[in-house]
């Protein structure tokens, strides 16, 4: 027996024997022993599932190679980890490794899958039934290496025969065949004349040990080495402290019925990964900072889109500019479907971006990486731009959290978002009230739907009732509306307030937009104004939109409540902010 062979044999001896293995929280605990026993250098990963790397040993055997060819395929073979580096020289071969995985308790590494073997002698649906036992989708060993009985040899020592799979072209030409019978690997061939470590189909009556097998989740670790490998097939993988990044080969458009990026990238990379957990690549400002580097006349289109872009908004007959900023990202969520989480105010905008202009032409956004090293990010790009995205792997998925102590939450029902309200019980400006919302990372707030603007009328109601406010005649608040910045005197060509043109980009739908992502656009205003001359753009500066509440008098006498006006955006109100409720992350389980 060679002298590293007779190493492995006695370290799985005492090893395997043992079979009291814990998994630490952060690391592969068969790989820390076996690099014990072996007195090589290890590095533990430092944060569980979510490190970028795996843990490291680097193994010294006292053999000779010739070839640096022959040496890496000895620790390919030998040592049953990821090998990253192979080094050798006349008195040994240094083999560095990389357990990426993690297996549970109780069970042993090898090539990527974790084993355990009960030894006792049972048949094939007793050894099947045993193992599903063990765990789920746990299963009979499948022969996945061409080294992995002789890996299984040497590790499983006073075993004779294991049940055993492995694909047709394996066992096709097998010399012990019983027609009907189940596999099993014979690591003793001495009972069916046959050479140690061979693969044999016995008669369903045949008894054999229970090899079982699963294959541990994916982690951060293990995408990193794929994606990787990837990159060195394709276009370069690009490494954040979080994340790796790998180009796509081919060109994505963006339409409304299409969710691109996300179905896209997991289509990609399943077939490499072997799992779903794949989305498009979060723009973050270390991403772009790393994709930036490359110096190259290229656009790269993102996952980041306005949530107005809804065919129903392609309708503008003139080229309209928009406010509106409702821009962000779709994300699996714990109940199945999406979140989008808004990220307008994210630092990964390009100067003055989103620049939004004719509608479908911006609803998208891209990087440009021709652009000034001090003039790169996100920017606003038509959905019918082909350009290459990038994707990442994802090990979670997310969910609305909590709103801030005080505020009020609600769901809109038309896209699921969780919303948060609060009100303010003192007058400022339009734009000093949108100054003090940000102060608690709001913007002045939005509705969807009835049901969302009886929740402010019933929240005003209330700080009313309370005494936190003294109600007069005329009262209202502001929402975070404004008028479109091209539906002025000059752009409604002498029209009073709104076109009465449907399809014109300052229509009495249009005219008003939500701002900062508050809601989605067209606003639910068409039914909702005071009067039927609103909004009338009276004094050529109403700009913005108030919210009425109690007796009004400035159209006869009328009820406020839950009507709308356009009024000049200096004066003082009473107003509303608003925000996402936080999206927090959840482990994919």
């Amino acid at each position: 027996m060679p002298m590293i062979q007779l190493f492995i044999f006695c370290f799985l001896l005492v090893y395997t024997n043992a079979q009291n293995i814990n998994s630490t929280a952060t690391g592969d605990q068969s790989f820390a022993e076996m690099c014990k026993f072996y007195e090589g250098r290890y590095e533990m990963r430092s944060n569980g599932i979510k490190s970028m790397r795996g843990d490291i040993c680097s193994f010294k055997f006292p053999i000779r190679h010739e070839t640096q060819e022959s040496a890496e395929q000895y620790c390919a073979e030998n040592v049953p980890f990821h090998i990253i580096k192979t080094v050798f020289n006349e008195e040994h071969t240094e083999c560095v490794a990389e357990a990426t995985l993690i297996c549970e308790a109780g069970w042993i590494q090898m090539f990527g899958r974790c084993y355990k073997i009960e030894k006792k002698m049972m048949k094939r649906e007793d050894a099947e039934k045993h193992c599903a036992e063990q765990k789920p989708k746990s299963r009979i060993a499948f022969m996945h290496r061409e080294a992995l009985p002789f890996r299984i040899k040497d590790y499983f020592t006073g075993v004779t025969r294991v049940w055993w799979d492995a694909s047709i072209a394996i066992t096709e030409d097998l010399i012990y065949d019983v027609e009907g019978g189940y596999l099993l690997l014979a690591l003793d061939g001495y009972r069916y004349n046959l050479p140690n470590v061979a693969i044999a189909r016995v008669a369903p009556t045949e008894t054999a040990m229970a090899l079982c097998e699963y294959t541990p989740p994916m982690n951060q670790a293990e995408s990193n080495y794929l994606l990787k490998r990837y990159g060195e097939i394709y276009y370069p993988t690009l490494f954040t402290s979080t994340s790796a990044y790998v180009r796509s080969a081919s060109a994505q458009q963006r339409y409304e019925s299409h969710r691109f990026a996300n179905d896209y990238c997991k289509r990609v990379l399943k077939p490499f990964l072997q799992t779903s957990d794949a989305q498009a690549a979060v723009p973050t400002a270390e991403f772009l900072d790393e994709l930036t580097k490359q110096r190259t006349s290229e656009i790269i289109r993102t996952a980041v889109y306005s949530r107005d872009s809804k065919e129903a908004n392609r309708i503008d007959l003139v080229c309209g500019m928009s406010n509106s900023k409702n821009y962000g990202m779709d994300f699996d969520s714990t109940n199945g479907k999406t979140i989008f989480k808004a990220m307008k105010d994210a630092e990964i905008w390009r100067q003055n971006e989103p620049n939004e202009v004719c509608d479908g032409a911006s609803w998208s956004t891209s990087v440009v990486l021709s652009r000034g090293s001090d003039d790169r990010g996100l920017e606003a790009m038509s959905d019918a731009i082909y350009a290459p995205v990038y994707c990442q792997t994802t090990f979670e998925v997310y969910k609305y959290g909590d709103c801030p102590e005080g505020w009020i939450a609600f769901v809109r029902k038309s896209t699921g978002q969780k919303w948060c309200h609060v009100f303010a019980p003192f007058k400022l400006s339009f734009d000093d009230a949108e100054k003090k919302c940000a102060e608690f990372g709001a913007h002045l707030s939005g509705f969807a739907d009835e049901a969302e603007v009886d929740l402010l009328n019933q929240i005003f109601e209330n700080v009313t009732r309370e005494g936190k406010i003294q109600m007069g005649k005329d009262e209202s608040a502001w929402i975070g509306a404004k008028r479109r910045p091209n539906c002025n005197r000059a752009g409604l060509m002498g029209a009073q307030g709104y076109s009465r043109n449907e399809t014109h980009p300052c229509s009495r739908l249009r005219v008003f937009e939500w701002v900062n992502g508050v809601a989605e656009n067209p606003p639910d205003f068409l039914q909702r104004w005071a009067s039927k001359y609103e909004p009338n753009l009276a004094t050529d500066d109403e700009q913005c939109v108030e919210l009425l509440k109690g007796p009004q008098t400035r159209w006869g006498s009328i009820t406020g409540d839950k009507k709308l006006n356009d009024i000049p955006c200096n004066q003082q109100k009473f107003f509303f902010c608003g925000q996402e409720a936080p999206v927090v992350a959840v482990k994919d389980t």
